[in-house]
C-alpha cells in the first residue's frame, strides 16, 4: 500500500518530464517551421506595402529621412534598445537586497505509521499522526549585509552603461546609413557618366562607319570604335549593378522593404572647414560614447569589488513567521489545525569558507585592473583615430580640389581634340583617348567628393558628435566646437 501511494505521487511528475522532452522539435520539424517562415516572407516581398519584410518606400528620399528611418526601424538598433528593458529589470531586481521578502510555504508528509507512547498500565496513545500538514508565511527584512548600496549603485550604472552602448550602436548605424546613401548617389553619378560615354562612343562608331564608307577612315578606326563601345557597355552594366547593390544595402539599413523604389534627391556635399587636432581631441575625449561605456564598465566593476568585499562582513536581518499546521504546533498529539508565530533577529558572520571569498575578491580586483587598462587604451585609441581622421579630411580636401581641376582640364582637352578632328588635325583614336580620360576624370571627381564627405563623417563619429542634428550636409564641426566653449 505504501509503495502504491508513492507511485501515485510520482506518476504526474514523470508525465510532466516526458511531455517536456517530446515537445522539442527535431531536425525535420524545424525544416518545416523554416519552410513556413520562408513562404510568409516571400509573400511579404511580393507585396508593395509595409509588411514584416520592412516599410515599403517610394518617391523622393532625403538623407535626414533615411537616417531617421534607420534610427526607428534598423534591426540592429532595435536589438540594442531591448537592453533598456533589461536594465529596467536589473534595477528592479537590485531592490531585493534592501526590500523585505515574503514567502508562502506548504508541506504534506505521509509517515509510515503514527507515533505512539506507552503508558505505565501498558496502554498506548498517539503522539504524532501519520499525516502531517503545514502552511506558513515568513517575512524577512535585511538590516545589514554590505551589498545593499553596491547593488543599487550597480543597477543605475548598468542603465547608464546601456544607454551609452545604444549610443555607440546608433552612431555606427548613422555613419553606415550616410555612407550607403552617398554610395548610392555616387553610383548614380558613375552610371550617368558611363551612359554618357557609351552614347558618345556609339555616335563615334556610327561616324567611323560613315567615314569608312566614304574612304576617309580605315577598318582599324571602325574596329577601334567598336571595342570602345563594347568597353563602355561593360562599364555601364557594372555601374548599374553597383547602383542596385547600394540601394539594396540602403533599404536594409533603413529597415525598408527590398522592393522599395525611392529617388535619392540629395547630392553629396562638399563642405570645407578647418578643425585642429587639439580641438578635435578635446571634444572626442568628452563626448565619445565608447569612452563612456568603458568608464561605466570600470565603475560597475568597482561595485563588483565592493560586493566581493562585503562577504567578509556580517549579515543581519529581522524576520517574522506565521505557521498553520495539523497537528497543532503546540499540541503534536492533537490531529487538528493550530497556529504559531515567531519573530526575531538573525545574524551571521562567516569565519572560514575554504578561501572562496579571498579567491573571488582577487578575481574581481584583477578584472577591475583589466578594465582600467582598457579605459586608458580606449582613450589612446581615440586620440589615434582623431589624428588619422583629421589628416584624412585634409588629404580628401586637397584631392577633391585637384580632381575638380583635372575634370575641367579633361573637358577642355576633349573639346580641343574634337575640334581638331573636324579640321583634320587630330585622329579618331585621339578623340577616343580624350573621351576615356574625361570619363575617368569624371569618375575620380565624384569619388573624391564621396571620399571627402565620408572623411567628415568619420571625423564626426570619432569626435562623438554624429547625430541626426549634425548631418554632414552643412558646416557642423565648427558650430559644435563653439557651442561647447
Amino acid at each position: 500500500m505504501r509503495w502504491r501511494r508513492i507511485a501515485a505521487l510520482m506518476a504526474p511528475v514523470a508525465l510532466m518530464v516526458s511531455a517536456g522532452c517530446v515537445s522539442v522539435p527535431d531536425a525535420g520539424r524545424m525544416r518545416e517551421i523554416r519552410a513556413e517562415a520562408a513562404e510568409r516572407r516571400l509573400e511579404d516581398l511580393a507585396e508593395q506595402r509595409t509588411t514584416d519584410s520592412g516599410v515599403y518606400l517610394s518617391g523622393p528620399l532625403l538623407l535626414w529621412e533615411a537616417v531617421t528611418m534607420a534610427q526607428h526601424y534598423n534591426r540592429t538598433l532595435q536589438q540594442e534598445r531591448g537592453g533598456r528593458e533589461i536594465a529596467r529589470g536589473r534595477i528592479e531586481a537590485s531592490w531585493a537586497e534592501a526590500l523585505p521578502t515574503l514567502n508562502l510555504t506548504g508541506n504534506y508528509t505521509r509517515l509510515d505509521e503514527p507515533g505512539r507512547a506507552t503508558q505505565p498500565d501498558g496502554s498506548s496513545y498517539v503522539t504524532r499522526p501519520d499525516d502531517l500538514y503545514s502552511i506558513g508565511l515568513r517575512v524577512t527584512q535585511p538590516l545589514f549585509n554590505g551589498r545593499i548600496g553596491a547593488a543599487l549603485r550597480a543597477s543605475r550604472l548598468y542603465r547608464e552603461w546601456t544607454e551609452a552602448s545604444i549610443r555607440v550602436a546608433t552612431e555606427t548605424v548613422l555613419r553606415e546609413t550616410i555612407r550607403v546613401y552617398y554610395r548610392a548617389v555616387l553610383s548614380e553619378h558613375l552610371l550617368e557618366v558611363n551612359q554618357t560615354a557609351l552614347k558618345t562612343a556609339e555616335r563615334q562608331l556610327e561616324d567611323a562607319r560613315a567615314r569608312r564608307r566614304q574612304g576617309m577612315a580605315s577598318n582599324f578606326d571602325e574596329l577601334r570604335a567598336q571595342v570602345e563601345v563594347s568597353n563602355f557597355r561593360a562599364q555601364v552594366l557594372q555601374a548599374r549593378n553597383e547602383r542596385d547593390v547600394a540601394y539594396t544595402a540602403l533599404y536594409k539599413l533603413m529597415g525598408a522593404s527590398p522592393e522599395s523604389e525611392v529617388e535619392l534627391v540629395e547630392d553629396i556635399p562638399l563642405v570645407i572647414e578647418e578643425i585642429t587636432f587639439a580641438e578635435a581631441v578635446r571634444v572626442a575625449l568628452e563626448h565619445r560614447a565608447d569612452l563612456a561605456v568603458a568608464e561605466y564598465a570600470l565603475r560597475l566593476q568597482d561595485e563588483s569589488v565592493a560586493v566581493a568585499r562585503s562577504r567578509y562582513l556580517p549579515e543581519v536581518s529581522l524576520y517574522a513567521a506565521q505557521t498553520w499546521a495539523n497537528p497543532d504546533p503546540h499540541h503534536q498529539s492533537q490531529a487538528e489545525w493550530g497556529d504559531e508565530w515567531q519573530a526575531g533577529v538573525q545574524a551571521s558572520l562567516p569565519i572560514f569558507d575554504g578561501l572562496n571569498r579571498r579567491g573571488v575578491l582577487t578575481q574581481e580586483r584583477a578584472r577591475r585592473q583589466q578594465l582600467a587598462v582598457a579605459l586608458r587604451d580606449a582613450e589612446e585609441q581615440a586620440v589615434s583615430v582623431i589624428r588619422q581622421a583629421v589628416l584624412s579630411l585634409k588629404t580628401a580636401e586637397e584631392f577633391a580640389h585637384s580632381q575638380s581641376q583635372n575634370l575641367e582640364t579633361a573637358r577642355e582637352a576633349l573639346r580641343l581634340v574634337e575640334a581638331g578632328l573636324k579640321e583634320g588635325q587630330n585622329t579618331p583614336v585621339e578623340v577616343m583617348d580624350a573621351r576615356q580620360a574625361l570619363t575617368k576624370a569624371s569618375a575620380n571627381y565624384y569619388q573624391s567628393i564621396f571620399d571627402h564627405a565620408m572623411a567628415r563623417v568619420t571625423l564626426q563619429q570619432a569626435m562623438g558628435m554624429l547625430s541626426l542634428d549634425a548631418l554632414p550636409d552643412g558646416p557642423v564641426l565648427r558650430p559644435v566646437l563653439e557651442g561647447d566653449e
